[in-house]
């Protein structure tokens, strides 16, 4: 089974910052948890590796099929405002990693049940966003 990796830096700051102790669910396209993870001292989750298409999918100009796997990420903390990023792609032997900022909560920032969705969009035939 043809497979990638990806790797979740969760910090604050604009990046400046790890988030210790973060959790991070990774769901795959039906919504199914596949991995549920936290973050160690320096922001960063384990690599988990994830189901990816085959690439060779990808040669052809006339397949239909993707030659990624699409993923969502989940990362909340308490004191934090909870982020999903729709849209991540998998690709078969390639590691990403993915970086996620968070915003504290505060009076101004927490409107409640908030949550920040950050949407990447789907490639296009160019193979660009």
């Amino acid at each position: 089974m043809p497979t990638g990796t990806l790797q979740i830096k969760v910090s604050t700051g604009d990046g400046a910052i790890p988030v210790f102790d973060a959790t991070v669910k990774v769901s795959d396209a039906l919504g199914h948890i596949v991995f549920t993870l936290d973050t160690d001292i320096n922001g960063l989750t384990t690599v988990v590796t994830l189901f990816a298409p085959s690439r060779s999918l990808s040669l052809s100009p006339y397949t239909s099929h993707l030659a990624y796997s699409l993923y969502e990420i989940l990362v909340t903390h308490p004191g934090y405002i909870p982020q999903l990023i729709r849209g991540v792609r998998v690709f078969e032997g390639e590691g990403g990693l993915l970086p996620v900022d968070l915003v504290a909560r505060t009076a101004r920032t927490d409107r409640g049940d908030s949550i920040n969705v950050i949407e990447i969009p789907p490639l296009g035939a160019s193979g660009r966003p």
